[in-house]
């Protein structure tokens, strides 16, 4: 067999008359393996020869390719098809406000390490002397974000592994459900009953909406003449379309099937919501010129919608003045299924009321009967006793 030229690789003819030939070609990891091609005759084999090329090592598939380009590149060919409005604006949001401008944001995919990112991922943690500390929530998701993305590139033999598989977070910390005491509302009340909180805190106690359904209600949602509630929207926070760094307030359609939901209204709380409604006719009648109808029932002096953040500074000032421990808006919500639980209300109906998706996130947050319930519980055993 005449020697071949280097590169060409081997061929001949086996016993059972089939041709084959061998030939070393580099891997994508930069190392070397054999490969083998067969034909019926000599020229298909050194043709198959030819054709036999090194793989495209990943750095050059890559190159060029930026872990905030592959990001934005991934939501678009494979989140957008699948993820709600709501949920890709969010990882649009935080794509753009935690990834962009930054080390690793700049750092094409293949050029990233497991040490890079736990460094990001640290400093979102810890904060700098520029930028305050992420919440442990925030950053789990940037990292939950990430990890997709690069698993992805992965799986497209973009890189080689998904180096963000073997970054580490600290344990999650769950927060226990801590709802106010009767007493700790009926002072936070008596507190906001003077501004603008009143009438929007008192409808939160006596039903448990969620944040966004609460600053999404229209006049149109709440059958006041027949004492009815109609959850119907979301108030969310999504990309602005001309800034991409910055976020704007639109109205959407609630997070599951289960969140759109008819809440009863009790008398106290339908009488307090026609004095506000008439007290904000007035107002849009004074100020028509300026005011902004969205037709909803809790809103700016110019009827825009009332930023999140910004309730929530009033809420914490609130409880502050009226000399309540500090807790969370959603709190409430709590309390509100609590008050339910304590007096006999199934999970069933609790989870219809707050609107969970299944009776499994209603058990996982209330399976926590309080004190006061238990005592009662055991209370009634002993009565059943007495007689015997």
């Amino acid at each position: 067999m005449a020697k071949r030229s280097n590169g060409e690789g081997t061929i001949f003819k086996r016993n059972d008359g089939i041709w084959c030939g061998s030939k070393y070609i580099r891997t994508t990891t930069g190392t070397y393996k054999r490969k083998y091609v067969y034909g019926k005759t000599q020229k298909i084999v050194k043709d198959k020869l030819a054709n036999l090329k090194d793989e495209t090592p990943c750095t050059l598939k890559t190159q060029g390719i930026t872990l905030f380009n592959w990001l934005l590149q991934w939501m678009d060919q494979y989140k957008r098809p699948i993820l709600k409005l709501t949920t890709f604006e969010n990882y649009l949001l935080n794509i753009n406000t935690h990834v962009a401008d930054t080390t690793i944001g700049n750092t094409e995919i293949s050029a990233l390490t497991t040490d890079d990112l736990q460094r990001y991922y640290n400093e979102k943690l810890n904060g700098d002397s520029t930028n305050k500390p992420l919440s442990q929530r925030t950053t789990t998701y940037l990292r939950s974000i990430i990890g997709s993305s690069l698993q992805q590139a992965a799986n497209n033999g973009l890189i080689d592994k998904n180096v963000n598989a073997f970054t580490v977070l600290p344990p999650k910390v769950n927060h226990e459900v801590d709802p106010l005491s009767l007493d700790e509302i009926g002072r936070l009340l008596e507190q906001a009953k003077s501004t603008y909180l009143y009438p929007l805190l008192l409808l939160e106690v006596f039903t448990g909406l969620r944040k966004g359904e609460l600053l999404g209600l229209q006049w149109e949602n709440i059958l006041l003449d027949e004492a009815t509630l109609y959850v119907k929207h979301n108030l969310c926070r999504v990309q602005n379309k001309t800034d991409k760094k910055k976020s704007e307030l639109v109205l959407m359609e609630p997070k599951t099937k289960k969140s759109v939901r008819y809440i009863p209204l009790c008398d106290v709380v339908v009488s307090v919501l026609l004095q506000h409604k008439l007290e904000q006719n007035a107002h849009k009648e004074t100020y028509s010129s300026v005011y902004n109808d969205n037709n909803l029932v809790f809103a700016k002096p110019d009827g825009s919608f009332i930023d999140p953040r910004q309730l929530l500074k009033h809420f914490h000032q609130t409880l502050e003045a009226a000399g309540i421990r500090k807790c969370r808006f959603h709190d409430l919500r709590h309390s509100f299924a609590s008050i339910l639980l304590n007096n006999g209300a199934s999970m069933k109906t609790i989870q219809e009321l707050l609107g969970h998706s299944t009776i499994t996130t209603t058990m996982d947050i209330y399976s926590h009967i309080s004190m006061e319930t238990k005592v009662e519980s055991i209370s009634a055993i002993e009565k059943a006793f007495d007689n015997l």
